[in-house]
């Protein structure tokens, strides 16, 4: 295992530690829900969804959890503004796990962030994402909000390279401009108040840059000392080879009137997908993005073992002290 010479951040935000060196803190989760074609939700643009089971899955996520010692965030996936603001109330009556503010609208992250500062929620909200896209009225509205923390997002369309990544955090790569001046993503977010920024390289394909978003974390928290973390399992459900083995060697059969894939190929898909958030947590990333909530009875033992191996060896040779609630504290026999 490995550490970094640079001093490592570690935040608090809400109840949960993020950050320092590989095995110091554990490795945070957080799950996905109100996705698109999640089954739960009934009317994505009017947020309306089956509440009893989005309750048991985030209390499911919270036993994982407990049982673990990983910490965990709702990701909130929301598809308006309307729905957003539903969505982050109903969770933050059932946990107070922190949750990220994540859409691909601008009006409906926005709407979240508004919201949380309204009903004193902020210091638990993590904005998904301050980006390459982001205007002016968004820079104005994160600037006058009372949110500490966002997710930082290094996607380059110009160059996928860790290089070509560092520079848009950096310089603004010749593509940002916010009141008509280039800046970088992590300027940006010293400027919008935000003390506990998380960096996310932004997950490509496997084979046109998946390799370079998973060495990103070793350069920029050699770098910056700044949490990072990955949404990997987008690159294993966009790989066009699983899914046509998936198709393959599976059939599509009909379960509690829900249509499903079994078989072989549908086991393999799985592996990958779920076995994709293995990576990240082995490469020094500090959280990771797993994918749909409802995997969180496999993916925290998953991780959990991962922090056990990562934890023992940060301890034992490089004499770094672990930082409970740890997966090496909790799931030693």
């Amino acid at each position: 295992m490995f550490v970094f010479d640079r001093k490592q951040d570690i935040y608090e935000i809400g109840k949960t530690k993020v950050g320092g060196q590989p095995g110091e803190v554990a490795t945070v989760l957080a799950g996905t829900i109100f996705y698109a074609k999640h089954d739960i939700v009934e009317d994505a643009d009017k947020g309306i969804f089956d509440k009893k089971r989005a309750e048991e899955a985030i209390n499911k996520q919270d036993e994982m959890s407990d049982t673990t010692g990983n910490p965990c965030w709702i990701q909130i996936f929301s598809e308006s503004e309307e729905a957003m603001v539903k969505e982050i109330e109903f969770c933050a009556k059932v946990s107070d796990d922190p949750f990220l503010i994540d859409s691909t609208v601008a009006e409906a992250k926005m709407a979240g962030a508004k919201y949380c500062d309204e009903v004193g929620l902020s210091d638990k909200a993590i904005y998904n994402s301050i980006n390459m896209s982001i205007t002016d009225d968004e820079y104005d509205l994160i600037k006058n909000s009372k949110l500490e923390s966002a997710i930082l997002l290094s996607f380059n369309p110009k160059d996928a390279t860790v290089a070509g990544r560092a520079d848009l955090m950096e310089t603004g790569a010749g593509t940002i401009k916010v009141k008509g001046v280039e800046k970088g993503i992590l300027t940006i977010g010293k400027e919008c108040g935000i003390t506990k920024p998380l960096i996310d390289p932004a997950t490509l394909p496997i084979g046109a840059g998946a390799g370079s978003t998973c060495a990103c974390a070793l350069v920029f928290k050699s770098k910056w000392g700044i949490p990072c973390g990955l949404g990997i399992h987008n690159a294993p459900s966009a790989w066009t080879w699983i899914k046509t083995y998936r198709k393959e060697h599976s059939e599509r059969v009909e379960e509690a009137g829900k249509k499903k894939w079994v078989g072989p190929g549908a086991e393999a898909f799985k592996m990958c997908d779920v076995g994709s958030n293995v990576i990240p947590a082995l490469l020094g990333n500090d959280f990771v993005l797993y994918g749909p909530i409802e995997h969180a009875p496999t993916v925290f033992p998953l991780i959990g073992m991962i922090d056990m191996i990562v934890g023992e060896a940060a301890q034992t040779e490089h004499e770094i002290e672990i930082k409970e609630p740890h997966p090496y504290l909790t799931m030693s026999a």
